[in-house]
């Protein structure tokens, strides 16, 4: 049991590092053709979506509890 989950990590990392070199590699090597600034930053969609994600969370999580949440005993 715990060869294979050292494999499956190992194989984890592998494949991260093989992704990370791919992108690094297509940054360096193709033609970027953006249309505004901030597109030609590495990594700026990543970062983009992860806050735009965290910001759902947190609106939607805010807009629960001031909005639908009512008391416990709103019913009564």
């Amino acid at each position: 049991m715990e060869i294979e989950k050292k494999y499956l990590f190992r194989m984890l990392y592998v494949c991260l590092a093989a992704s990370v070199l791919a992108g690094v590699l297509v940054h360096l090597f193709m033609p970027s053709h953006a249309a505004f600034v901030w597109q030609a930053i590495p990594g700026f969609s990543a970062i983009y979506g992860f806050v735009g994600c965290i910001l759902i969370i947190v609106v939607s999580k805010a807009l629960g509890h001031h909005w639908l949440q009512r008391e416990e005993d709103y019913y009564d």
